[in-house]
């Protein structure tokens, strides 16, 4: 990926004219525009989702979405947004491209009366990243979330999507990194590496990044994801892009191997790990680092992800030790029954007595009496 400007020396003039955007995704609307120019929009097909209220397809314009915004949202998101929109044109081509074809990158500010930012108009997800689920009996086509591919190919197969195997994990996760290198190359945060904010196609081999209109320059308030926080980013404090290259270094890791927890780690650190020394090595450097600025950047994971060197700096970032394994679950004794619940036991009834046993002398006694008949038998034929 080629070095590229930041938004921060984009011309701020740029977002105050009207002109056409240089975007190639079929719709030359201006980078500004009112509700009203927008024509009616459809039934929402989300609501109250994160600083969304709502997000409605444009009825005359098919592909594109108008995602409205709380209105408590703060005074200055109306230059963020001006920024990121003219953004891709401080891009080189192929990054412009990539990042037009890769995520729901904003296109327009939507503005009304007392309120510069009321939303953005987006594209919608492509087709191509919807498959059919199936689950049991029932069946529903809908977006895949990057999510499946911190399964094992197993469980893939079983909701009736194509296993992606260790060459599809590795498409996807290429791609994913070259769109957050773009990003760290802009100078703009994300923080929101998660499962739920990517879609994969299985087919594609792709992925597409959405809720990128909440990027920000340099900095941005922590969006906190149960089992996505970073160690060293304290609570309270701003998420940056060292917070960025630890979160794509654990969702690439438990895309890669297929593992949710701390054994993402541990694969990821076996020798000779799918002979991807270099991705290992990065990866181990993003998430183990006990310095956080001396993290690996996007781009240098992305490298190593297309089988490019990894050249660790000297000296190189010491690393915390992996975290431990989760305990296999124990077998818990049967519970007891509550009190009173006892079944009375029977008393047992009198033993019977046992039939006396043939004493020492009974086999003699038996001889006699039968030698005794014996004489008596010959006597009587004589």
């Amino acid at each position: 990926m080629t070095e590229s400007p930041t938004v921060d020396g984009a011309d701020d003039s740029v977002g105050d004219d009207n002109r056409p955007a240089a975007d190639p995704r079929g719709w030359a609307l201006p980078r500004t525009v009112s509700v009203g120019e927008l024509g009616p929009l459809d039934d929402p097909i989300s609501e109250h989702n994160g600083q969304a209220i709502a997000v409605r397809p444009l009825k005359n314009h098919p592909g594109w979405l108008a995602k409205l915004y709380r209105p408590d949202q703060h005074p200055e998101d109306a230059d963020r947004l001006d920024l990121l929109i003219s953004a891709p044109g401080t891009l080189p081509e192929a990054d412009r491209a990539l990042l037009y074809t890769g995520t729901c990158w904003p296109a327009a500010r939507i503005h009304a009366p007392g309120n510069p930012a009321v939303g953005c108009v987006i594209p919608k997800a492509p087709e191509q990243y919807r498959s059919e689920l199936r689950r049991g009996e029932f069946s529903e086509r809908r977006f895949v979330e990057i999510d499946w591919l911190a399964k094992s190919d197993e469980s893939i197969r079983g909701v009736g999507l194509p296993p992606p195997g260790f060459a599809g994990r590795l498409a996807a996760c290429r791609r994913l990194t070259e769109l957050a290198a773009i990003l760290e190359s802009l100078g703009l945060v994300y923080s929101d590496w998660s499962f739920s904010n990517a879609f994969w196609s299985p087919d594609q081999r792709s992925v597409y990044l959405i809720d990128v209109d909440g990027c920000q320059p340099k900095k941005m308030a922590d969006l906190h994801q149960p089992n996505w926080a970073d160690p060293l980013t304290p609570p309270g404090t701003d998420a940056d892009e060292y917070t960025d290259r630890y979160r794509i270094g654990l969702l690439v890791a438990k895309c890669l191997t297929g593992r949710r927890d701390a054994h993402a780690f541990h694969t990821v650190a076996g020798s000779a790990w799918q002979n991807q020394p270099a991705v290992s090595e990065v990866l181990l450097d993003m998430l183990l680092a006990t310095d956080r600025e001396r993290r690996p950047s996007a781009a240098q994971l992305s490298q190593a992800l297309n089988s490019g060197p990894y050249l660790r700096p000297a000296p190189p970032p010491t690393r915390t030790a992996l975290p431990p394994l989760p305990a296999l679950p124990t077998q818990r004794p049967a519970p007891k029954p509550p009190a009173g619940s006892h079944k009375p036991v029977p008393k047992p009834g009198p033993t019977p007595p046992k039939p006396p046993e043939p004493g020492p002398h009974a086999g003699w006694i038996l001889v006699v009496v039968i030698a005794v008949i014996l004489l008596f038998v010959i006597a009587a034929n004589h």
